[in-house]
C-alpha cells in the first residue's frame, strides 16, 4: 500500500490531459469534473504519504511534475474552452516558471539535489486550482462569481507564480553555492 501515493501522482499526471481532450470534445462538465477529481487527488496523494509514512524520491518528483501538468492543462482549458476567460498572462507566466523549475530540478538532480515542494509551491497551486475549478464553475451554471473576486483570486495567482519561482530559484541557486563551498574545502 505504501505506492499508493505515488500510484495517485502518476495518475494525475497521465490523466491531465483529458481534461483538454474532453473539453476539446465539447465535454466541458466532463472536463470540469476530471479536473476536480484530479486537484482533489493532489491532497489525497500528500495526505497518504504522510499517514503512510511513504514519502519517496520518486514522489518528491512526480508530485510536483504531476500538479504542473495539471495545472497546465486545466488553465490552458479555461482560456480556451470556456466562455470565462482567465488573464492570459496567468497561463504565460505559469508555463515559463513551469518550465524553468523543471529545467533546475533535472540540473540540480544531477548534483543530488531534489527540491521539497514549498508551502508558497503549495499555495500557489491551492489557489490557481482554484481559480480553474471557479472558471469552469462559472463557465458551466451561469452563476458568476463577483467580477473583484474572481480577479483578485487571478492577480494572488499570479503573484504566487512569481514569488514562488523566486523561492525555488533561491533555493537551488543556495544548494548550488553550498555544493560548490564544500567541494573546495
Amino acid at each position: 500500500m505504501r505506492f499508493l501515493p505515488n500510484l495517485l501522482s502518476f495518475l494525475r499526471l497521465l490523466l491531465s490531459p483529458g481534461v483538454l481532450f474532453l473539453a476539446q470534445r465539447g465535454e466541458t462538465k466532463e472536463s470540469a469534473l476530471l479536473f476536480l477529481i484530479l486537484a482533489l487527488s493532489d491532497a489525497l496523494d500528500g495526505a497518504l504519504a504522510r499517514l503512510m509514512n511513504a514519502r519517496t524520491q520518486l514522489g518528491k518528483f512526480l508530485d510536483p511534475l504531476a500538479d504542473k501538468v495539471l495545472l497546465f492543462f486545466g488553465l490552458f482549458t479555461v482560456s480556451f474552452y470556456t466562455d470565462v476567460k482567465v488573464l492570459p498572462i496567468l497561463f504565460k507566466l505559469l508555463v515559463t516558471r513551469d518550465l524553468l523549475l523543471i529545467g533546475g530540478t533535472l540540473l540540480l538532480k544531477r548534483l543530488g539535489f531534489v527540491p521539497e515542494p514549498s508551502l508558497l509551491g503549495k499555495l500557489t497551486t491551492f489557489v490557481i486550482s482554484t481559480v480553474v475549478g471557479l472558471t469552469f464553475m462559472m463557465s458551466l451554471t451561469g452563476v458568476l462569481v463577483p467580477s473583484v473576486l474572481f480577479h483578485s483570486l487571478q492577480m494572488i495567482s499570479i503573484l504566487l507564480v512569481v514569488a514562488s519561482a523566486i523561492d525555488y530559484t533561491l533555493k537551488g541557486i543556495g544548494y548550488m553555492k553550498s555544493k560548490l563551498i564544500i567541494e573546495r574545502r
